[in-house]
């Protein structure tokens, strides 16, 4: 093999290597998204169900306040015990939410990472691809200027072209 085909077939495997270094970062940041879009999804239901947790709660005052204060003394201990197992559901959403946003900072973390892994690997593509055509427009101008010259020297001393025969 010669040393110019040597040289493309070396490049053809870097830029092949690069190539998928590009589509496996790219597989990493995709996966990453995906789940930091998970993660915000789960913070947006965890907020929900605490708003729902406060509405229940806000409810349950108002009707103790309102329609059921003339029968607050039958369901005082009932309305306690509710009142009581809402707070506490609210106190576990509001713990799980602060972990939702942990995991979501995480996440977004891991999905800044990746996505700035896959633009090194994609510029490093780009760059190699790069190198890989200006090799091989220097090989081919290299070769054109051969054949030109072997043209100039199998041709007789008068027919050469003017720039030889100024010399």
């Amino acid at each position: 093999m010669t040393h110019e085909s040597t040289r493309l077939r070396e490049l053809g495997q870097l830029l092949r290597l690069r190539r998928l270094r590009e589509d496996a970062a790219r597989a990493e940041r995709d996966e990453r998204r995906r789940a930091c879009e998970a993660a915000q999804a789960a913070v947006r239901e965890r907020e929900a169900l605490i708003e729902q947790a406060r509405a229940r709660r806000d409810a349950l005052g108002a009707y103790i306040t309102g329609d059921g204060a003339a029968t607050i003394s039958r369901l005082a201990p009932f309305a306690g015990a509710r009142r009581e197992a809402l707070d506490e559901a609210l106190e576990r959403a509001e713990y799980a939410l602060i972990d939702d946003e942990a995991a979501l900072a995480r996440a977004e973390r891991a999905f800044a990472d990746a996505q700035a892994a896959w633009l090194r690997a994609a510029a490093r593509s780009r760059a190699v691809e790069q190198l890989n055509e200006r090799t091989r427009r220097g090989f081919m101008r290299a070769a054109e200027q051969y054949a030109e010259r072997e043209l100039d020297t199998a041709r007789p001393i008068g027919m050469q072209t003017t720039h030889e025969g100024a010399r």
